[in-house]
């Protein structure tokens, strides 16, 4: 880590920077992830501590964040390899 910071990634003539960013989907869906998991733990969160008769906002705020970041993430997955889950698991969507 100590030579990557003072040689700002250099790795040789002729070599590219071992700091870029080759894989800007598999970062974009890695985020995609993580924030669906983020809202999922919301959701769960928000139903351990609700009561009956609670206002359900932002149980719907967490749900709907939860299932767009789902939506982003399946827009990034190859058609092919969507289309294989949706038979495997007999769904559509």
């Amino acid at each position: 880590a100590f030579l990557v910071y003072y040689t700002k990634g250099f790795d040789g003539p002729g070599r590219p920077n071992i700091e870029e960013d080759n894989n800007q989907k598999q970062t974009l869906q890695f985020g995609a992830r993580n924030e669906a998991w983020v809202g999922w733990d919301n959701v769960l969160t928000e139903l351990k501590f609700s009561n009956a008769g609670d206002d359900d906002a932002d149980l719907k705020k967490y749900l709907s964040a939860t299932i767009r970041a789902v939506d982003s993430y399946l827009l990034l997955v190859p058609v092919g390899d969507v289309k294989a889950a949706q038979q495997t698991l007999d769904i559509s969507w």
